[in-house]
C-alpha cells in the first residue's frame, strides 16, 4: 500500500479536482487496463484542453485510491460547500460512492 502525507493528499486532491474525482472515481477505481488507455478514454470526455492535464488528474486520483484515502476524498467532496453549490447532485453522488466502496 502506498502511503502519502496529508500535504501530498491535499496536493493530489487539488491536482485532480473534486468534481473530476467524483465523476470519474468509479471508472478509475475499477479500471483493469493500462493507465495510458484510461487517460485517453477520460481525455475524450473533455475535462482538459491537453492530454497531459488528464494524465495529471488520473495519476492524482490513482495516488489517492492506492493510499487508501478514497473515502476521505469522497467525504471532502460531499462536505464541500463550493462543489455542492456548483453541482446540486454532488453530495448524493459522493454518498452513493462511499456506500458502494467503503461501507463494511
Amino acid at each position: 500500500m502506498l502511503t502519502i502525507t496529508d500535504k501530498q493528499f491535499e496536493d493530489a486532491f487539488t491536482a485532480a479536482g473534486g468534481w473530476f474525482i467524483l465523476t470519474q472515481f468509479e471508472k478509475i477505481h475499477n479500471w483493469t487496463g493500462n493507465k495510458s488507455d484510461l487517460v485517453d478514454e477520460l481525455f475524450k470526455e473533455g475535462f482538459d484542453a491537453k492530454r497531459t492535464g488528464t494524465n495529471t488528474r488520473v495519476s492524482s486520483v490513482i495516488r489517492i485510491i492506492d493510499s487508501n484515502r478514497g473515502k476521505e476524498a469522497l467525504i471532502k467532496i460531499r462536505d464541500s460547500k463550493m462543489i455542492n453549490k456548483a453541482h446540486s447532485d454532488a453530495e448524493e453522488k459522493a454518498n452513493e460512492l462511499i456506500q458502494t466502496y467503503y461501507s463494511n
